[in-house]
C-alpha cells in the first residue's frame, strides 16, 4: 500500500554545471542526457526503491545553492553535496554549502560526491580530498561517481539507502 511507504526527501546541492540533473537522472531514469535545459530547483523527481527489503520512495530535490533555505533542508534524509572532480573551485564551494547546511539542519546525513569520476585523468581532486571536507560532519559519507557512465550509481544508492535506513531505525 502506498500511503504506508516511508517517503524519504533527498536533496542534491552543487554549483552550476558539477551534474546535479544529470545525477539525479541516473538515479531516477537510470539515463543521462549530454546536455541539460536546466535545473529542477524546488521540483521533486520521485523514485521507488527497495532496500533491504523496505519499499521506501524517494523524493530527490535538485538545490541550487544560491537559494537555498531552511524550507529546502528541512525534514530532508540526506543531502548530496555534488562537486566535479575536474573542477577544484567546486569542491572548495562544498566546504561553504556544508557549513551552510550543517547550520539548518545537524540531523540530516551529508553524502559528499565527486561526480565526472570518468574523467580521472582530467581530475583536480579525487577521494583523499572529499574526505577532508566529509570528516568534519558525524553523519557523513563520501566518494566518488559518474552520472554519465552510472559508475559507482548503484552501489551508492544502496549503500545510502542502508545508512538512511538504519539511522532512522535508531531515531525510533
Amino acid at each position: 500500500m502506498d500511503s504506508d511507504r516511508p517517503i524519504w526527501k533527498i536533496g542534491v546541492v552543487g554549483e552550476r554545471g558539477v551534474g546535479k540533473t544529470s545525477l539525479i537522472n541516473r538515479l531516477v531514469f537510470d539515463s543521462f542526457q549530454d546536455s541539460s535545459d536546466g535545473d529542477y530547483d524546488s521540483h521533486f523527481v520521485k523514485k521507488k526503491f527497495v532496500c533491504e527489503g523496505n519499499e521506501i520512495e524517494l523524493l530527490f530535490l535538485e538545490i541550487d545553492p544560491h537559494t537555498l533555505s531552511p524550507k529546502k533542508i528541512t525534514g530532508t534524509k540526506a543531502i548530496v553535496f555534488l562537486s566535479d572532480v575536474t573542477d577544484e573551485r567546486t569542491l572548495e564551494d562544498l566546504e561553504y554549502l556544508a557549513r551552510d547546511v550543517y547550520e539548518i539542519n545537524q540531523k540530516t546525513n551529508f553524502i559528499f560526491l565527486g561526480n565526472k569520476c570518468d574523467l580521472k585523468y582530467n581530475a583536480k581532486f579525487w577521494l583523499d580530498d572529499i574526505k577532508n571536507i566529509a570528516k568534519n560532519y558525524k553523519n557523513s559519507i563520501y566518494g566518488v561517481v559518474s552520472a554519465k557512465t552510472g559508475e559507482n550509481i548503484t552501489p551508492g544508492l544502496n549503500f545510502v539507502c542502508k545508512k538512511v535506513l538504519n539511522y532512522s531505525k535508531s531515531k525510533t
